[in-house]
């Protein structure tokens, strides 16, 4: 573990992209098997909830759905060391002063942000963390360099120059994306030398901070790079991007078109784009073609799925992912139920990986809109509609469009400067596009200017989009089917 393997693993994943799918499929099988049999030897749940199952011959769609709530149910008998107690690793997640340290001297631990209501504690022992950090590497949207190429840029960070990556997100406590980054393998920091910051901190500090630095790689969510871009475009951020390698990261949220738009008119470059969670931090990356997200399919297993758990075919967006994370055995997530709307596309990449694509992960099933409908029933309004009216207003920061009844909405903004001319242009932008589409006379919208848009305590990410009254509870198939 540790570095070797980090090395290791780079190298075989690196040639993974080169294979065939033929070959992908007999890694993703090897993985697989060696997951389920793990998992009945050493987690009570599982050797209970695959009783009479052959787990040596099985399909993956033999197997039984999982999702959060039994998870955490059952944590105890969940994971597959005895020696994890789900109260023991909250008590150790509640001291900052362990962060940086080893739980039990092989753990790493934390919890989900909780967005869809319920949080969640996430193992990973050192093992399988060595296949997040060797992804991030090995998939890199700049990863077609020859071996000299690749062996110059190593020499390069340990003796001139280490490779710099400024990170922008939540810190300083036991979050998934600050956990991988404060357990970097041992020798990392003699080639990378990171500066994370907490996306809490007002903009102007955070600008201010920025300002003062350079870097290679931009990593943070695409909210927060949507801010900094127009803090870019403002002219007041002066982020430069350094070459070799110069590259924008988007995680953990899903990446609009309007941000792209943003981010390439900022810098003059294209996002990599990552799909994960903290189930599993390597599901989907986009490549140095920058068209569409692969699915890291030789590391993971992905089902989309419509609300009643039935597969969707390719082309068309599900309802929910069923994941498969092939690489922690310490908590197997087998079929591992996750509520992201996105699809399998019918459109291979150009860059002639082996992996398949993704349909836009738009986000998760509870944040869609829907109104009543005039004569009954319900009607979806895509967040894109929204999109189209804010891309209008430059003169806001940052923002965040709520849904606080079937028909109701409130837009809460933070402009650059302060002014009725601001608000008077938010009040016109939205009247013309509802008038427009012919919603005016439907929706109740209020804006609300703000000095900052709050972020969640927990999380620290600002949600752009949210409904907070989720689906009609008695929305029918058919209507789900034409979103």
């Amino acid at each position: 573990m540790g570095l070797p393997h980090v090395i290791g693993l780079i190298f075989s994943m690196r040639n993974a992209t080169q294979a065939t799918p033929e070959k992908i499929a007999r890694i993703r099988e090897k993985r697989f098997r060696r997951l389920l049999r793990t998992a009945v030897a050493k987690s009570p749940f599982y050797r209970d909830l695959y009783r009479g199952i052959d787990v040596e011959t099985c399909q993956l769609t033999d197997l039984p759905v999982v999702n959060k709530t039994t998870m955490m149910a059952n944590f105890d008998d969940f994971v597959t060391d005895r020696r994890l107690k789900r109260s023991e690793i909250s008590q150790w997640i509640e001291d900052k002063s362990h962060i940086g340290q080893m739980y039990l001297g092989k753990y790493i631990a934390f919890q989900t942000s909780g967005t869809t209501g319920e949080m969640a504690v996430v193992i990973y022992n050192r093992w399988a963390l060595d296949f997040v950090h060797a992804t991030m590497i090995s998939r890199h949207a700049h990863q077609k360099f020859t071996v000299p190429e690749s062996i110059r840029l190593i020499l390069r960070a340990l003796f001139f120059k280490r490779f710099g990556i400024t990170a922008v997100f939540m810190a300083g406590g036991y979050y998934p994306a600050y956990s991988v980054a404060a357990y970097p393998p041992p020798f990392y920091q003699l080639f990378v030398k990171d500066k994370i910051h907490s996306l809490l901190e007002p903009i102007s500090e955070l600008v201010e901070k920025l300002n003062a630095s350079s870097c290679n790689e931009l990593y943070s969510y695409p909210t927060m790079l949507d801010v900094l871009a127009r803090e870019q475009l403002a002219g007041r951020l002066k982020l430069k991007l350094e070459q070799p390698l110069a590259t924008i990261v988007s995680a953990s949220e899903p990446l609009t078109e309007k941000t792209k738009r943003l981010v390439q008119e900022a810098w003059g470059m294209q996002i990599q784009d990552t799909y994960g969670s903290s189930e599993c931090f390597t599901m989907a990356r986009s490549c140095n073609k920058f068209e569409r997200m692969h699915v890291m399919s030789d590391l993971c297993c992905l089902e989309i799925v419509d609300r009643k758990g039935r597969p969707v075919p390719d082309g068309q967006k599900g309802d929910k992912v069923l994941l498969t994370n092939l690489f922690n055995l310490t908590q197997p997530f087998i079929r591992y139920e996750i509520s992201d709307v996105t699809g399998y596309s019918t459109q291979p990449c150009s860059c002639g990986q082996p992996f398949p694509t993704l349909i836009s992960v738009e986000g998760r099933t509870d944040d869609i809109f829907y109104i009543d409908r005039p004569g009954g029933g319900y009607e979806a309004v895509d967040p894109d509609f929204f999109f189209s009216l804010i891309m209008k207003l430059a003169q806001i920061r940052e923002y965040q469009l709520a849904q606080t009844g079937r028909n109701e909405f409130e837009f809460y903004y933070a402009p650059v400067t302060q002014g009725a001319e601001v608000e008077n242009k938010v009040r016109k932008v939205f009247e013309e596009g509802l008038r427009k589409s012919g919603l005016f006379d439907r929706v109740t919208l209020k804006t609300l200017c703000l000095e900052t848009i709050p972020r969640d305590q927990r999380s620290g990410k600002m949600r752009q989009f949210i409904s907070r009254v989720g689906p009609p509870p008695d929305l029918d198939d058919e209507l789900l089917n034409q979103r």
